[in-house]
């Protein structure tokens, strides 16, 4: 009885405060705060808990956290009894979350009940968008959404360097739901996440703190673009901070194991590059990339010629490059014609994708379905038009990216705008190795940077609007501050929903 007592107690007291940390999510007006929050469990907690537990419903949490905070911000919204107006590229959001539903009446739909969990895959990071557009109002709430996201790909990178240096067998034994990816067991059978050599020989290719492989690596690229803005816009103290981040931001490139995270990487520089280059950031940006470089090249050199990912990305040098993503994509890209020949409608959400993978019953038809690509598995889903308006809201972003920020008169504000529009580039382009809406970090990381960046680059006017009124705080919280951070290099008024996130 004492064991059994002894044993329940972590899971008791972790169960509590998880239920006081969402219940200050729900009642929290400082709206960032519990973004931040949002931001380190996933980036920290949620791949761990999930395969140390070996249970996928632990990945639950997350939606309880999102609800919960936007719950209790919708709910302070309508009750100051005020419109709330659609935000920029809300249309396209909202066309977009229409689809999703009304893939549920599907015909070739699996059921509600495996559809509900084929909405979610879609779904459940969304109401970032709107969270992000409505709260990350200032510069200084941009400065520490880069540190989070800093801190979780270090720790991510930290925890990839551990597991390289183990055994399949040592790492297996993490927890039930490493095991059956590491051994090939279960819902894994005769697919494990390892890399065998010539010789044979098996090694690990790290998660991270993630929840399959390469998770650090994404992690990392979504990282990457940031420490540089932050390398060349932070001072004092703060580029202290940045020296172990950094190489743990390193180790996580050199560790990934997987081409896809490395390729993510690369582009998401690339991009970083660019935007910066047309936002009068040229010679900074030049210097930028050189630290980023030598700071990933020196990862892998710590780790000598031996490491997986080193003799991995051999395989996409400039050289080899076609030839490897022929090889391993090529059927998949070519197989997009015929899908959306044959299901202009898609096939209902729960098709394919995790919500698929979880049912014993799945249907024979479907397990033959190739979703190896983002866009493969959202035509199966979603049909044309799901497909299409994920498609604008990418471009729509991008281009953005490349036109607005360039307005932007701070240097400091407009490099860490960069940053956080960069890996946007990445992500569209690792849509051609897998799915990227129906993970993490990837997935919350589009949908909150999309609404950011509908804020700062779309909306051109500081004047209040409906929307920002029905956000702003009550009981005159924060009456004292009378400024925010400027918009185009000038001093504005405080916008009152900006207020909710006021230093």
């Amino acid at each position: 009885m004492t064991r059994t007592l002894v044993d329940v107690g972590p899971a008791a007291v972790g169960a509590v405060i998880f239920v006081l940390l969402a219940a200050w999510c729900f009642s929290h007006r400082r709206v960032d705060q519990s973004l931040a929050a949002l931001g380190l469990y996933l980036g920290l907690l949620d791949g761990y808990l999930k395969l140390s537990a070996g249970s996928p419903f632990i990945t639950l949490a997350r939606d309880v956290l999102v609800v919960a905070i936007a719950g209790g911000a919708l709910l302070r919204a309508m009750n100051s009894h005020k419109p709330l107006p659609l935000p920029p590229l809300g249309g396209l959001v909202l066309a977009f979350s229409a689809v999703v539903l009304v893939e549920l009446f599907n015909p070739g739909a699996p059921g509600l009940g495996t559809g509900a969990a084929g909405v979610r895959q879609h779904l459940e990071f969304v109401p970032l968008f709107f969270l992000g557009y409505a709260f990350m109002r200032r510069g200084t709430q941009i400065h520490k959404l880069l540190m989070v996201l800093l801190v979780c790909a270090a720790a991510g990178g930290i925890a990839s360097y551990i597991q390289s240096t183990l055994t399949p067998e040592e790492f297996a034994k993490w927890g039930p739901g490493y095991s059956e990816r590491i051994l090939g067991t279960g819902a894994f059978e005769g697919a494990p996440r390892v890399a065998v050599d010539e010789a044979g020989e098996t090694s690990i290719r790290p998660f991270g703190l993630g929840s399959d492989l390469g998770a650090g690596a994404i992690a990392a690229a979504l990282a990457l673009p940031a420490l540089i803005a932050m390398m060349l816009s932070a001072r004092g103290g703060v580029r202290i901070v940045l020296i172990p981040l950094a190489i743990g931001i390193g180790l996580a490139v050199a560790t990934s194991g997987t081409r896809a995270a490395l390729v993510t990487v690369f582009v998401s520089l690339v991009a970083f590059g660019l935007i910066a280059a047309v936002s009068r950031n040229a010679l900074r940006i030049v210097a930028g990339l050189t630290i980023g470089t030598i700071l990933v090249y020196g990862a892998f050199e710590y780790l000598g010629p031996s490491n997986t990912t080193a003799r991995r990305a051999q395989s996409i040098a400039p050289s080899r490059a076609l030839t490897t993503f022929s090889q391993e994509r090529g059927s998949s890209v070519t197989r997009f014609g015929d899908y959306a020949a044959s299901y202009p409608l898609g096939l209902g959400v729960g098709t394919v994708g995790p919500a698929a993978a979880a049912l014993s019953n799945r249907p024979q038809a479907t397990r033959t379905l190739n979703q190896e690509t983002q866009w493969n598995f959202l035509i199966l889903e979603l049909g044309i038009v799901g497909l299409a308006c994920f498609v604008a809201i990418n471009l729509r972003l991008m281009t953005l990216a490349l036109t607005r920020i360039r307005r932007i008169t701070d240097h400091a504000l407009r490099l860490q705008l960069a940053a956080l529009a960069a890996p946007l580039f990445g992500l569209f382009i690792q849509g051609f190795a897998g799915p990227t809406t129906v993970t993490v970090p990837a997935a919350p990381y589009f949908w909150f940077v999309a609404g950011v960046l509908s804020y700062w680059v779309v909306r051109r006017t500081v004047r209040e609007t409906p929307f920002d009124a029905a956000l702003a705080p009550t009981s005159g919280e924060h009456r004292s501050a009378r400024t925010s951070q400027p918009l185009n290099g000038e001093r504005q008024p405080l916008l009152r929903s900006s207020s909710v996130g006021a230093e």
